[in-house]
């Protein structure tokens, strides 16, 4: 009786939200995944062009976000060895270090480093009022090499 009624609500529920569309002359549905987008973006591991489909970025964005997760994957797993060696090593300053940073982070939320991190980022320089230090330039978009 339970899940009827849930399915006789959803099925109620869908049933209006057509009618409505239709009346406004929205249509719904899955074409617009073959249309142009117009845009381009960034960052892409896949060639794109402004004329590509919708279909195709969302596939760019799974690729993306991936390859991104990967990469903080990696850099996580080599900041989290360095630093539990540094915990276990013989060496005073080493031990100290390590033991600094795990309790540093540990006890402050994520989130609040999640802001932090945003305010330092978004405070510092634009590309061209940015000071060149070895080579490199710390901006608002990023580093430069």
């Amino acid at each position: 009786l339970y899940v009827g009624s849930l399915v006789a609500l959803v099925l109620a529920g869908v049933m209006i939200a057509r009618r409505n569309l239709a009346e406004q002359g929205i249509t719904s549905g899955f074409d617009f995944l073959y249309k142009s987008t117009g845009w381009d973006v960034n960052f892409s591991l896949l060639p794109v062009t402004a004329n590509d489909p919708y279909w195709w970025f969302f596939l760019i964005g799974i690729v993306n976000t991936l390859f991104l997760g990967s990469v903080g994957l990696l850099l996580a797993t080599v900041v989290g060895t360095i630093v539990g060696l540094a915990r276990t090593s013989s060496n005073e300053l080493a031990r100290l270090l390590g033991r600094t940073y795990v309790d540093v982070f540990r006890n402050i939320p994520l989130i609040l480093q999640v802001f932090f991190w945003y305010a330092i980022i978004t405070h510092l320089p634009t590309p061209r009022a940015a000071h060149e230090a070895w080579g490199m330039l710390l901006t608002s978009r990023g580093l430069y090499l």
